[in-house]
């Protein structure tokens, strides 16, 4: 299962996976699924992805929307969440509003470079 649809998992049915509804819980969780699929070899582009992109991607979708003058304080996606929200419930549903943005912009330059590499090869 890509990190994708674990995330999507959890947001259907995030009491299955964490006792509380805390972006710390959240963060732990996604980051130990990615680290055993990274170990386990199952892991899958959008891993990749979302592992090297996601922190800088909230960074710039905080300065565009939140904060123009925000500057990174953390390396941690959770506490960008956190800094920025007025709850843990309001973090969490940012997480997950943000995850699913970030999955459809990359999975679109991901579907660009498959189609121009496909377009190469005849």
């Amino acid at each position: 299962m890509s990190i994708e649809k674990f995330i999507k998992a959890i947001r259907n049915r995030p009491l299955m996976y964490v006792e509380k509804l805390e972006i710390n819980y959240i963060y732990y969780l996604v980051i130990g699924f990615l680290g055993s699929n990274l170990m386990k070899g199952d892991i899958y582009k959008i891993d990749r992805i979302f592992h090297k992109h996601f922190v800088g991607w909230v960074i710039k979708w905080v300065q565009e929307n939140v904060d123009s003058n925000y500057v990174k304080k953390s390396f941690y996606w959770h506490h960008i969440f956190i800094a920025i929200t007025d709850s843990e419930e309001d973090a969490v549903k940012l997480f997950f509003e943000l995850s699913e943005k970030f999955f459809e912009e990359y999975q679109f330059q991901i579907d660009m470079e498959e189609n121009a590499y496909d377009e190469n090869n005849f």
